[in-house]
C-alpha cells in the first residue's frame, strides 16, 4: 500500500469515529430503522469519497467551488421550505439535507488558503446563514474564521469572524423548530439513562474527532484546526440551544460534509 494511499484512508478516522458512536446511539435508544439507514448510508458514502474523492488542486478551481458552495446556501432561502420562520434545507428525494451543515466545512476548506478571496468568500456565506437564519452555523463560521485570521494573520479574516459571531448572537433563539428526538438534545436524552454512554459520546464528538484531524489525519494544520473549531462549536451550539447534534445525532448532512471538506483539505494536502 503506497503512503498516499495509506493517508486517504486515515482521512476517513475524525467522520468513521464519532458516526459510529452515533449509530451506536440511535440503535441502543430506538431509533426508526429508517434513521439508522440514511445515517449509515451516508458514513459509508461518505467515508468511500474522503478516501478516494479528489477535487482540482488549483487555486482557481478550488475557489470557484468554493464560491459555488456558498451560492448553494442561498437556495434554502429562495425555493424552501420553511419551518416556522427557518430555511435551512436543501430537498433531497425522501430526505432534507440540512444546507450549512453539508456545505459549510467544505467552503470552509476551500477558502482558507486565499486570504484575499477567502473573506469575501466567507462572507457571502454569512449572509446566506444569517437569512436562514443558522446561529449555529454563523458561530462554526466565526470559529473557523478565527483560526484564519490567527494563521494569516489576516485582517479580512479577522472580520468575517467579528461578524460571524455577532450574527450568530443576534439570532440566536430565531425560529420555531420543535426540537427533534435523536436529532437535537442527544447528550441530555443519553445522559438521562445513562450518564457513562453520555460522557462516552461527548468524548467522541468533543475530544476524538478533534484530536483525530489534528494528529491522525493527514491534513495541513491549518485546514484541519478549522474543521475543529467548526465542528467542536457546532457541538457546544447543540448543548446550549435545540441545534442539530453534528455526526453523533441522526443527520446525512453532517456525515457528507464532513467527508466532502476532509476530501478537499486531503487534496491540498497530497497536491
Amino acid at each position: 500500500m503506497s503512503a498516499p494511499f495509506a493517508d486517504r484512508w486515515r482521512l476517513v478516522l475524525p467522520l468513521a469515529v464519532p458516526a459510529l458512536g452515533g449509530l451506536a446511539y440511535l440503535a441502543a435508544f430506538g431509533a426508526p430503522l429508517r434513521l439508522i439507514a440514511i445515517n449509515a448510508g451516508a458514513l459509508v458514502a461518505g467515508a468511500l469519497w474522503a478516501a478516494f474523492g479528489r477535487l482540482p488542486s488549483g487555486p482557481k478551481a478550488r475557489l470557484g467551488l468554493a464560491a459555488l458552495g456558498a451560492a448553494l446556501l442561498f437556495l434554502p432561502v429562495l425555493i424552501g421550505p420553511e419551518v416556522g420562520g427557518v430555511s435551512r434545507w436543501l430537498p433531497a428525494g425522501p430526505v432534507l439535507l440540512h444546507s450549512g451543515a453539508l456545505l459549510l466545512p467544505l467552503v470552509v476548506v476551500l477558502a482558507s488558503q486565499s486570504p484575499r478571496a477567502g473573506p469575501p468568500l466567507l462572507g457571502a456565506a454569512i449572509v446566506a446563514l444569517a437569512l436562514q437564519p443558522d446561529a449555529a452555523m454563523l458561530a462554526g463560521l466565526a470559529a473557523a474564521s478565527a483560526v484564519f485570521a490567527i494563521t494569516h494573520r489576516s485582517v479580512g479574516f479577522t472580520m468575517v469572524a467579528l461578524a460571524a459571531l455577532g450574527l450568530a448572537a443576534v439570532n440566536f433563539g430565531r425560529g420555531t423548530l420543535e426540537p427533534q428526538l435523536f436529532t437535537e438534545g442527544v447528550l441530555a436524552q443519553i445522559w438521562y439513562a445513562a450518564p457513562p454512554a453520555a460522557l462516552l459520546l461527548g468524548a467522541l464528538l468533543f475530544l476524538a474527532a478533534p484530536a483525530l484531524l489534528l494528529h491522525a489525519a493527514p491534513l495541513p494544520r491549518t485546514e484541519a484546526t478549522a474543521l475543529a473549531a467548526l465542528l467542536v462549536t457546532l457541538g457546544v451550539m447543540a448543548c446550549l440551544a435545540p441545534f442539530p447534534f453534528p455526526l453523533i445525532g441522526y443527520g446525512a448532512s453532517p456525515i457528507l460534509g464532513l467527508a466532502l471538506a476532509l476530501s478537499a483539505a486531503g487534496t491540498a494536502r497530497h497536491a
